[in-house]
């Protein structure tokens, strides 16, 4: 009885220090699962296989690419449900890649509407004026909202690269399936958003969606990518919306060839 009374005095304080290293053990694996999980966490936030700054310059790339083509641009404007406008224009780059536009047709033809709002008289001329200043404010205010959609589709590259830096990653989903989708705000306003749709290899554009306003008013966009024989990417459709006006604009872009 004595010999059992002695040995259990040994052994507990053998049995604590068991036991604190028990618990010792489990906290290094719970902190050593921890960091593994906030590891898989950064990654999933931005696929390791994607880094910012590569994504920014093979779009920049692609985009100086093609500027070695010119291209034909159709736009057509719609207001409230009706056709208003449909313009064709020959886009191409001169030797220090500035835009040249060349405007092959538009119907209807401009100043037909003050033609058929004619009457004689001064009514008549009075009513022209009107309705040559509302046709040239439409027009300024369309040019403009057209403008403001393009500077997100033409971000400059250290906008872009600024902007995939905060950007959130997920994988995308449906049509775009295969594809990572890249969510971005506050791209070139306060409160806005674009989000795009790249291709996971060769890291280019297959949709762009754009959320923003202008004199205060949502504008949306959106726009799907084809590929050139060549490799290049392009912008093939773009439809914006204007709610407040009920207008819509489709810009649709083709016939690439290579700029002699």
């Amino acid at each position: 009885m004595n010999f059992k009374r002695k040995s259990n005095r040994k052994l507990q304080p053998m049995s604590m220090t068991l036991l604190a290293g028990a618990l010792l053990l489990i906290a290094i694996i719970s902190a050593g699962t921890q960091r593994q999980a906030v590891k898989a966490s950064s990654a999933a936030a931005f696929p390791q296989e994607l880094n910012p700054e590569q994504v920014a310059n093979t779009i920049k790339a692609n985009a100086q690419a093609l500027k070695t083509f010119s291209y034909q641009e159709r736009m057509q404007l719609t207001l409230k449900g009706e056709t208003k406008k449909v313009t064709l224009t020959q886009i191409s780059y001169d030797m220090n890649g500035n835009q040249q536009k060349t405007q092959l047709s538009e119907d209807p033809p401009e100043g037909s509407s003050q033609q058929d709002s004619g009457g004689g008289g001064r009514r008549g001329r009075l009513k022209e004026k009107v309705v040559e200043k509302k046709t040239g404010e439409f027009k300024q205010m369309m040019q403009d909202i057209v403008a403001l959609v393009k500077s997100y589709t033409e971000l400059p590259h250290e906008q872009m690269q600024a902007a995939l830096k905060q950007a959130a990653f997920s994988p995308g989903q449906g049509d775009m399936s295969g594809s990572v989708q890249i969510a971005m705000h506050n791209v070139n306003q306060s409160g806005d958003s674009m989000t795009i749709w790249i291709d996971r290899t060769a890291m280019l554009f297959r949709r762009a969606v754009i959320a923003t306003t202008y004199e205060g008013d949502p504008v949306t966009t959106t726009a799907n990518y084809a590929m050139l024989p060549s490799g290049q990417v392009y912008m093939g459709q773009a439809i914006l919306n204007y709610p407040k006006k009920q207008v819509v604009v489709q810009i649709d872009d083709s016939n690439y060839q290579r700029s002699q």
